[in-house]
């Protein structure tokens, strides 16, 4: 991923790779690529919850 995306942007982004990878028209030549960045993104979206998960957590525990 060359720029910072929002987790909003990469589920978006993931939901459409997604998307086109289960057409059945679409080209099997394109899909190894596709899926290997499907990966990155759902790598990022994990990473972005797991921190945002520690946030709360850290909020909740002052509390």
């Amino acid at each position: 991923m060359a720029k910072k995306l929002t987790y909003k942007e990469a589920l978006e982004k993931l939901e459409k790779l997604v998307s086109e990878i289960e057409n059945p028209d679409h080209p099997l030549d394109t899909i190894q690529k596709e899926v290997a960045e499907a990966m990155q993104l759902v790598d990022y979206c994990r990473q972005c919850l797991a921190g945002t998960e520690k946030e709360l957590m850290d909020i909740i525990d002052k509390k």
